[in-house]
Formats: C-alpha cells, structure tokens, sequence
C-alpha cells in the first residue's frame, strides 16, 4: 500500500490520510447489490452478487469487470455465483446456494468439481450455509445435508459437511448433526473455527448462538459466549486466540442490551479491554442498523463494513476503521454512499474492503448509487467504486500562508480542458518556485515554473485522465501550499 505521506509529511503539519475516491472506475451495474469481490493480478475484478446491466432483462451472479469498471465480455455467463468467492490456486470457488467451482479466465464450469450434481453418492443439498476451501482444495460445509452413507453409519441431515477436492462426499472424516442449520463460520489462526447457528444442541451438547469448533469439527467445551438471541454476521479472528465478532445479538447475562461490535476473549468472554457498546444507527435507510463485515488494516485497525449512517452519534456511510482498542478513528467520517431503493427497501452500505492485487487502492462494493468522498461527490458511481489512500493536505503549513499575505488558487476546479494556477506568496524566494501535479499515487505528472513570487500559470487537464491531483506549490525547498484538483471527463 502506498501514500503521498512521503511527499507531505516533512514540510505540513497538519495532515490526515483520506480515501480519495478513483473517478476513473464505474460500473454500469443497474441493480441489485455485490456482495464479494476477488481483484486480479491484471488488474480485472471478479464481482459475485445479482447484476443487472443496461439492456439485459436477467440478472447475473458472476461477472468480470475491466481496470476502467465496465464489464468484460468474454467472461462465461454460467448463472453461478452470488456469493462469497474464495480463490484457490488458478480457480474461483463461487457461492451459489450451493458450492461450485469455476475455471479462470474464461468463467467456465470446472467440471471436475461434482458438488451440486445430483449424482453425488451419499449426498443431497437441503439448504446451503457458509462454507470453507483449505489449502489442498478440501471444502468444509455448514447448512443442512442429506447424508446416506450407511457403510460409515452416516444417515440423515447433518449440519457440518466435509467434501474433497473433487466435490464428493469425504469419507474419511466425521461429519456433524445440530438441531438446527449452522450459518457463518470462520477458521482461526490455530485451525478451529468460530461459527454461528439457529440451534442449541451440536453434536447432542448444548451450544450458545455463537460457539467454537475443533479442526476436527468436535465441540470445543472450553469455549462459552452466553449469546442467546439475535444474529451475527461477521468475524475477525485474531492470532491470539481472540475474535472480533459483529451483528445485533445478545446475551442470557445481560438481556436489555444489544451488541453490535466486541472482542471476545479466547474463552468466550467479552474482552474489557475493548470497546464492546458501540450502537450503529440507521439514519433514514430500510431495516435494522448492523456490521457486516470485519476487515483487518494492518496490525492495529479494522474496518467496519455494514448497513448503518452512524456510530455512537458520529457520521460513517456504511464504513469506518476502529483500532485496537474499539476506538472510532476518524477515517470515511466525510464520505457517503448515495441512496439505492428496490422494491421499497432503501440501502446505502457496504459489504467489504479489500485491497488492489498490487496494494496500491482498494476496492469497496455492496448496495449503493454515487459515492461522495467528503471532495468528490460521483453520482455515477454503481455498486463497486475503487479509492486510494493518501495523505492529503487538510489544514496549511505550520505558518498560515495568509499570514504573510500567500494566496493560492486553482481555477475551475473540478476541471476540463485548461485550468489556471494562481500564486501569490511573500515566502518564495526570488528564483521562484515550481508546480507539481501528482496522481494520488504519488507519480508526477506535470512540472510549471513559477516565475517571481506573484503570478499564475496554466495548465491543459487533457493531458491526463479523470480523477483526482494533488497540486503542489513549492518553492524549492518546501511545500508552501497543497491544494486538490478535480479532474472531468
């Protein structure tokens, strides 16, 4: 990942990093939502979720989309997808209800992959769950199976699910009952896993809403939440046995309250050195304020992607990045996702973050029309949008150029075609100075001297494409002013 702090850092005292928004990615996606992405190394997306496009009249649940957002063409329409996309070596496993594996680039069914076929021996979907690929292409399933296999004494619905990497029923392992579908599910860094469900018996013990498994699928006793009622949608667990845990649930020692975003310590307990009582607020959107997805930032921070206009009073659309501790950082405090309304239901969320295959931006995607980010205000983004984080001037140098009687101007801004730079500043010296133009990357892309210490020069935007600058006025030795710039097509 990359930032201009390297550019800014030493001469502005007054600095904050920022997710600028990249104008020159849009989608055309007219509906519904995107609920998982996977980026490529060429700098293509893969988008799983149900899509509509201009001029079609069905949805699709697996798409390709070019560097530039639109849609690319040669990727197979195989009706799969809608879900969660995990990679595995040169191919995608894709939910579509029920685990499928597809072959890259071209989108084709991997036919050597048979779950789903209804010629699988021992073995009939009844309701698809979460599900997890392991390194050797294994995949572990929750939902609710019909199982047949009366050699092993495997008969009747079972709720965790082991199949090969070939998509057959794995024989050599023990699959799980419960009184009720396991949803959600996560591997930690020890080889259990988190999982969440609508039952109160596994493996004949009683379990809590949210309890902890073995590698092997065995109950884990050790492990005890008190969650009785609600939903959890997410979780992040960490190196140390501790997990990260987002939804609207509650537990049978405190009924009155409802918990949105905690750490849970490695048995289960709330961890106190957290901030467990954050309340997400809904604002004018449809349904119920919720977290729905945790998304580790490094070694210290998280973001908090979900369907909320706040948190504890504070503007966040649908994102926001707490530390270590659960505190609120300040981060997409100015930005908002653009109303969607279908069928009377409004949203205005996201489901994820995740990085650029180079680390250089990132992607954010889920149920949204336009994206303002706290500059830009793009009504035309759809759906996916794609933003970059630098470090952008936000205050002035330690001595405010108006003290010494500076001036800095850009005009028209945003702009298309010729734009005029304006400077007028006691503290350049009498060689003059210069004008950098950088890409939010940090690249240069354009040099203007500045002669004398009062002037102006113009610059022709059409040399470069849309989105957004960082203009530099400096004197040779220092930044005296950063100011951005709004490039239009």
């Amino acid at each position: 990942m990359f930032t201009v702090a390297a550019v800014l850092a030493a001469t502005v005292a007054c600095s904050q990093e920022h997710f600028v928004l990249d104008t020159t990615f849009r989608t055309a996606i007219t509906q519904k939502a995107v609920n998982s992405v996977q980026p490529g190394a060429d700098g293509t997306l893969i988008a799983s979720g149900i899509m509509r496009f201009p001029g079609e009249f069905s949805d699709q649940r697996l798409v390709r989309l070019l560097p530039n957002g639109s849609r690319d063409p040669s990727f197979n329409n195989s009706g799969l997808g809608g879900g969660k996309i995990i990679p595995w070596e040169d191919k995608l496993y894709v939910d579509a209800g029920l685990i499928r594996r597809i072959l890259l680039p071209s989108g084709n069914l991997d036919q050597s992959f048979r779950v789903g076929y209804s010629t699988i021996p021992y073995f009939l979907i009844q309701q698809g769950g979460d599900y997890h690929v392991f390194p050797d292409g294994r995949v572990l399933l929750t939902g609710q199976y019909l199982l047949s296999d009366t050699v092993r004494g495997y008969e009747g619905q079972y709720n965790l699910v082991w199949i090969t990497n070939t998509g057959y029923l794995d024989t050599t392992r023990t699959h799980r009952q419960a009184n009720g579908p396991l949803w959600e599910f996560s591997e930690m860094p020890d080889g259990r896993f988190i999982c969440t469900c609508s039952c109160s018996q596994y493996d004949g013990q009683p379990v809590d809403k949210l309890f902890r498994i073995e590698a092997d699928g065995a109950l884990d006793t050790s492990f005890h939440t008190d969650v009785n009622y609600g939903n959890i949608y997410t979780y992040s667990p960490l190196a140390d046995g501790r997990v990260l845990v987002g939804g609207n649930f509650k537990r049978a020692a405190a009924p009155d309250e409802v918990l949105q975003l905690v750490r849970l310590l490695p048995d289960g307990s709330l961890d106190p050195t957290f901030d467990n009582h954050h309340q997400f607020g809904i604002g004018e959107l449809s349904g119920i304020p919720k977290p729905s997805g945790i998304i580790p930032w490094g070694t210290d921070k998280y973001f908090i992607a979900g369907h909320y206009q706040e948190v504890d009073g504070e503007p966040r659309g649908g994102l926001s990045v707490v530390d270590s501790t659960g505190q609120l950082l300040p981060y997409f405090e100015n930005c908002t996702p653009g109303p969607f309304t279908y069928y009377g239901q409004t949203a205005a969320s996201f489901v994820g973050i995740a990085p650029t295959a180079d680390s250089t931006a990132f992607y954010i995607w889920g149920n949204y029309v336009g994206y303002n980010d706290g500059t830009v205000n793009d009504t035309l983004q759809r759906f996916v949008s794609r933003v970059y984080l630098s470090d952008i001037h936000t205050g002035v140098p330690e001595t405010p150029p108006e003290a010494h009687g500076s001036h800095f101007s850009i005009q028209p801004n945003p702009a298309h075609g010729l734009v005029t730079f304006n400077f007028e500043t006691m503290d350049m010296g009498s060689k003059g100075g210069t004008i950098k133009v950088r890409e939010v990357t940090g690249k240069v892309v354009a040099i203007l001297p500045m002669h004398g210490p009062i002037g102006q020069q113009v610059w022709d935007t059409r040399s470069v494409s849309p989105g957004t600058y960082l203009v530099e006025f400096r004197d040779g030795k220092q930044v005296l002013h950063t100011e951005k710039l709004i490039v239009q097509q």
